[in-house]
């Protein structure tokens, strides 16, 4: 007599047969993964190390690691569930070198001070300021306001020398300094000629608030063409200084004719100034307070829209 089975019991039968074909297709795929991640290195002392280690751990570590290699998600670090669901969107093409451009302008100088007559002096205690001493102490002070600024570091006596010039033709070898950080540095806002007059000290000296400065005195040369372009840059530095203080500045002198320059480099951009902080006989601390003041002006002036 033939048994009879159930339509039940075969329906039964089948959904394990499935099950069974799940399960086998599920550790196929498992493998396969586990195939692509480089658990275990080639070589076989590690290999070795690895698997007497791996044998340890028990089932909850197993998955626990198992886990962090499929999913990137380590589940004892709850900060790397929330790096996985985060979305992060690249910078296209574009945006990477507006970006750039951006960092690059920010790190590029705004000013450069240069010193024709790098050995003029100022009164000073221990040592003898001079006018490369007050340049430096004047982009100390533009650096701490966020204002990149160069100082030429070049000996003047000595390219004087080298050349066979004499020191009526300083302004040669400053050119040379100048025409090199233009062509570096083509977004500099302000090139500063930063000089000392020689006059007496009634005549450079001034006092606000009962503390002394040296007087600024600007130096323009009319014997090139586009002479006005300078004048007009100056004038607008000058303007801040009457404004906020007017006994500061001794104003612009327009130089031409015989025995003097007449040009100064300014015709090589309209940004050029030949500025005068104080004289001979002002001392470091007077021609340091002046700077002090003309470091925020110069911030205005390059912040101006």
């Amino acid at each position: 007599m033939k048994r009879f089975k159930s339509k039940k019991h075969i329906k039964i039968k089948y959904i394990k047969i499935i099950l069974t074909i799940i399960i086998l297709i599920s550790i196929i795929l498992i493998l396969k993964q586990l195939a692509t991640i480089k658990i275990i290195k080639l070589d076989p002392l590690k290999t070795l190390e690895y698997s007497n280690i791996y044998s340890k751990k028990n089932i909850k570590e197993e998955i626990i690691e198992l886990s962090t290699q499929i999913l990137r998600i380590d589940v004892n670090k709850p900060t790397t569930i929330l790096k996985n669901m985060m979305i992060y969107e690249t910078p296209n093409k574009e945006e990477k070198n507006y970006y750039a451009m951006k960092n690059e302008i920010i790190d590029e100088p705004q000013v450069y001070i240069y010193n024709t007559h790098q050995t003029e002096e100022y009164i000073g205690n221990d040592i003898t300021p001079t006018v490369l001493t007050a340049s430096y102490y004047l982009k100390d002070k533009l650096e701490s306001l966020g204002i990149k600024t160069i100082v030429e570091e070049a000996s003047i006596p000595e390219m004087l020398k080298n050349n066979n010039w004499n020191y009526s033709e300083s302004y040669k070898a400053s050119r040379v300094n100048l025409e090199k950080i233009k062509n570096q540095y083509p977004n500099i806002k302000i090139f500063i000629d930063l000089h000392r007059d020689s006059v007496e000290k009634n005549l450079s000296t001034t006092t606000i608030n009962n503390k002394n400065y040296a007087k600024i005195l600007f130096v323009i040369g009319k014997e090139h063409n586009n002479y006005l372009k300078n004048l007009e840059f100056t004038e607008s530095i000058n303007k801040i200084i009457e404004r906020q203080y007017p006994q500061l500045t001794k104003g612009i002198l327009q130089k031409e004719g015989i025995n003097v320059n007449g040009i100064y480099n300014q015709d090589m951009d309209p940004k050029v100034i030949l500025m005068e902080v104080g004289a001979n006989e002002n001392t470091i601390e007077e021609v340091t307070n002046t700077l002090d003041i003309m470091s925020n002006i110069i911030k205005e002036k390059i912040n101006e829209k």
